[in-house]
């Protein structure tokens, strides 16, 4: 493993699997240092293992961002070991399901509608928050919150409680890059279509659904998380310094605002 102390800092939440892993590992290929954040320490271990394996300069960082006291944590140990961070991915999400499909709003219980703003919402507020103190004293930054085409427009498929969230995170980026841009942070929003992941697949339909998309976007296909980490890695680059208060739609012309 190779680092360099004048490389990046990146923090990806929900790191362990899936988009999050994806991110990881290309902003670590660019050459990074990675932060992956999950909630469970052995999963978050074994990620990291698997690309320091590769040779990429990665750090496990345990903690739920969902508990400001675990989210002051991480940042305590950011600024510690680091001293800075450059780029922040809040990636960490959560889509409840009943019986293998989103839960109309009549079916949605009480703890399912706050399990997810706490998580989806919430915890990207509070990462976004403490990233914010750390970028100001460097005069640079790059946040980037993970939205959806849920969050976008009715899909038939995302709960309410998602799409809630989604939606929330875009008005969120857009105060926070208005509030920030002056110390050259930039923020941003990614709003992936139907990517194949291990959440897409809790769907107990998954091939019917996947069929839905597909039919539906012009592109014929569904995305894979490729697609997503490399829109991820434009608005967290240099050549993304003039974008903020932005989303990027990346569902092969599923969404066409």
């Amino acid at each position: 493993m190779t680092s360099s102390e004048d490389s990046k800092v990146a923090l990806i939440t929900g790191a362990n699997q899936g988009i999050g892993y994806a991110v990881a590992e290309r902003l670590a290929r660019e050459g990074m240092r990675v932060l992956l954040n999950g909630r469970r320490a052995e999963a978050v271990e074994e990620a990291s293992s698997r690309l320091e394996a590769a040779g990429l300069c990665v750090v496990p960082l345990t903690g739920d961002v969902s508990r400001e006291d675990d989210v002051a944590k991480m940042f305590a140990a950011i600024e510690s070991r680091f001293g800075r961070l450059d780029v922040t991915v809040n990636n960490a999400g959560i889509a409840p399901r009943v019986a293998g499909r989103s839960p109309r709003v009549e079916d949605t219980p009480l703890d399912a509608w706050e399990r997810t703003l706490a998580i989806n919402l919430t915890g990207a507020f509070m990462v976004a928050r403490a990233s914010v103190s750390l970028m100001k004293a460097r005069r640079f930054g790059r946040i980037i919150n993970l939205s959806s085409q849920s969050g976008r427009m009715y899909t038939g498929f995302g709960s309410a409680a998602y799409a809630a969230t989604k939606a929330g995170l875009i008005g969120f980026s857009r105060v926070l890059a208005g509030e920030v841009g002056e110390y050259g942070i930039t923020v941003n929003c990614v709003a992936p279509g139907r990517i194949k992941t291990a959440m897409a697949a809790t769907f107990a339909n998954e091939a019917s659904v996947d069929q839905q998309y597909i039919v539906r976007t012009p592109m014929r296909r569904v995305g894979t998380t490729d697609d997503v980490a490399a829109a991820i890695s434009y608005l967290a680059s240099d050549a993304a310094s003039f974008v903020t208060g932005t989303v990027l739609d990346v569902t092969g012309g599923f969404y066409m605002p």
